[in-house]
């Protein structure tokens, strides 16, 4: 299944900002795809960082307490509000629509 992962912070906790948080990042972020691999996270797209103090990352999985460990274990959650999306690919929701019951 593809997860869209929203993991927002405040400007005050911002690794731009913040010495702390900066150097967790630059340490932990070359063993990313490591530590999602070591919990079968397949990492589709991103992470995209933006100005907004927001990173979008797609990933898929099989198991979303496998996405909750890569989380925990590479420490985004530490310093991120983490917003998880359930997500499919636009062919998997037109086919969805195509076979669901309309409600009006």
């Amino acid at each position: 299944m593809h997860f869209v992962v929203l993991a927002t912070h405040s400007p005050e906790i911002c690794p731009t900002s913040n010495a702390k948080t900066k150097a967790l990042l630059l340490e932990l972020a070359p063993q990313i795809p490591s530590i999602a691999q070591k919990h079968g996270v397949n990492i589709l797209a991103g992470p995209l960082v933006n100005r907004e103090h927001m990173s979008v990352t797609v990933v898929e999985t099989d198991r979303a307490d496998g996405l909750d460990d890569f989380l925990v274990d590479s420490r985004l959650a530490q310093w991120n509000q983490i917003h998880i999306l359930p997500s499919r690919s636009l062919q998997e929701g037109l086919t969805e629509i195509q076979e669901g019951t309309s409600l009006f």
